[in-house]
């Protein structure tokens, strides 16, 4: 079980509950539906291969778009100074001088050198980025920034935080521009940290953007640092009281509930890449379809008249091509309209933890209760025993192919306003 599967366990409970208008009956309908959907895209996430291409294809696909559009990699808008630093290096300052009063403290010999290194950073925060040596130096100074604010309290202690803040921020870029350039997504419960990571920071980066002062800069920006710096760590890990807090930070500022807010992105994943499936099929497609017409050319003349042997040849090789093209196009076509379904299905999922029971209903969706909960535990059986869709029985792959074709339009609209949020960002 991955980050993200033991995540959606941890933010179990702070699921909104169903509302009153919906009888007792129906509510029990309701919160079982939705805990099947969550074990079902939480168990999609986790063994995403069982269901589409491995995460190196699909990242291949979305690593140039990606890339294109997150705001921390974007060098064209060269920001100006943020009003708040003048201020915020002034406190460092301060900070500083209240700890070389302390005696006796064992942070004191590695503070000056962490808060000069903010102070400088501070002032070129976008064009920052570190190397792998630089990014152990930086684990270090955090450190060396928790240790000294046990010692002081109130501005000094808010600055050791700011500080702690601007630290993690670098490190975090760094980490995922590397990962860019490396190409190195192991897995998709990796990816769902890395997607999930880039929100956080290109949120924070707003907040860095519009402060005037650095009491703008709020308790929460400065959480949601930390938890992205957990989650770039190999083996995260998230006390539930985090969990639960950064589920509440995410709704107040995303509208989101947090599996939602995380999941999307693999369903944007697997959408794009199965755009360009579709395209490698038609691509392939149009080149047999002439190599057919040209086929049936030269049988035509070989009846008619003898073929001059460079004729001779072609006509052989595109028979023997003919069946291997003609075996791919069929497999690809499978494997597109199977991923198609599952994909769909994931959309489907997501809206029943989305939305409140009432919304389903007056949308006339009553009947996810029972559908959803149904096509779920056959996505958990596929994940949980390694089944593909030819093992699934004629009824359990009509109900999956029904219940995506319900929300196909509605998956596809949430690519399309995903791109338009982060092209926007």
């Amino acid at each position: 079980m991955g980050w993200f599967s033991n995540f959606c366990s941890s933010v179990g409970s702070a699921v909104s509950s169903i509302g009153s208008a919906v009888s007792n009956v129906a509510s029990r309908a309701w919160e079982g539906a939705r805990e099947i959907a969550g074990k079902a895209v939480s168990w999609m996430a986790d063994k995403a291969e069982n269901f589409v291409d491995g995460v190196k294809e699909v990242w291949s696909k979305v690593k140039p778009y990606v890339a294109a559009i997150s705001p921390f990699l974007k060098q064209a808008a060269k920001l100006a100074p943020w009003p708040w630093l003048s201020t915020a290096i002034t406190i460092f300052d301060h900070a500083l001088q209240t700890l070389l009063k302390l005696e006796d403290s064992p942070v004191l010999k590695k503070i000056e050198a962490a808060i000069n290194w903010t102070i400088s950073t501070a002032k070129k925060l976008k064009e920052t980025y570190l190397d792998p040596k630089e990014i152990e130096e930086a684990n270090k100074r955090k450190e060396v920034f928790e240790q000294a604010a046990t010692q002081v309290t109130g501005d000094a202690k808010h600055a050791m935080a700011l500080a702690s803040m601007i630290n993690d921020y670098v490190k975090i870029q760094s980490v995922i521009k590397i990962i860019f350039e490396e190409n190195a997504v192991d897995n998709f419960d990796h990816y769902l940290r890395l997607r999930a990571t880039q929100k956080l920071l290109a949120n924070v980066e707003q907040a860095l953007t519009s402060a005037s002062s650095i009491e703008e800069i709020s308790s929460d920006d400065m959480f949601m640092l930390e938890v992205g710096a957990k989650l770039i760590k190999k083996n995260p890990t998230l006390s539930d009281a985090d969990a639960l807090r950064i589920d509440e930070i995410i709704f107040n500022r995303f509208n989101s509930k947090l599996l939602p807010f995380v999941f999307e992105e693999m369903i944007m994943a697997w959408e794009q890449n199965l755009e360009s499936k579709r395209a490698e099929w038609q691509e392939l497609n149009a080149d047999f379809a002439k190599e057919t017409v040209l086929m049936r050319r030269l049988k035509t003349t070989e009846r008619l008249s003898e073929l001059s042997e460079q004729d001779q040849i072609l006509l052989s090789g595109l028979m023997a091509r003919s069946p291997e093209t003609q075996e791919k196009l069929s497999a690809l076509e499978k494997h597109n309209r199977e991923m198609k379904n599952y994909v769909s299905a994931a959309e489907g999922f997501l809206q029943v933890l989305e939305k409140d029971p009432e919304q389903l209903i007056a949308e006339g969706k009553e009947y996810l209760a029972e559908e959803s909960a149904a096509a779920g535990m056959i996505i958990i059986d596929c994940a949980q025993n390694g089944k593909r869709w030819e093992d699934l029985t004629p009824e359990q792959q009509s109900l999956i192919i029904d219940y995506a074709n319900i929300f196909e339009a509605d998956c596809k609209q949430r690519l399309k306003k995903l791109i338009e949020i982060e092209v926007g960002a």
